[in-house]
């Protein structure tokens, strides 16, 4: 059984008419109109407006998770061109001059990851 709180509503002229005329065109008395009325703008577009905003940040969160994947990639190719050219130009080290050859691999590093992230 459901409890029912009366109320005395003071509605201008507009308000009540429209009321009045949304009552006869359903068949309802003025208190289930005004209730059906108060329910739908109270709580039902209240429901809606949440799930909107709620769809909002998820879509952010989608978008978020878009970017991160494309930075794990971006990585993970980093990563395989630095072992490819390590392991394609990695000799044993015998000497200090040897420390002008590393900068030349790893200028060559940067240059074949740039290509191969843009390309």
């Amino acid at each position: 059984m459901t409890t029912r709180k009366q109320l005395t509503l003071h509605l201008d002229e507009t308000t009540a008419r429209a009321l009045d005329h949304e009552a006869k065109l359903r068949g309802l008395t003025l208190s289930r109109a005004a209730n059906d009325a108060l329910k739908r703008v109270l709580i039902h577009d209240r429901a809606d407006a949440i799930a909107d905003t709620i769809k909002a940040r998820l879509d952010r969160l989608d978008q978020r998770d878009l970017a991160r994947g494309r930075e794990l990639v971006l990585i993970k190719e980093a990563l395989l061109q630095f072992v490819r050219l390590w392991l394609t130009y990695a000799g044993p080290l015998e000497t200090e001059e040897e420390d002008t050859d590393i900068d030349g691999r790893f200028e060559a590093y940067l240059v074949a990851l740039a290509e191969s992230v843009s390309g």
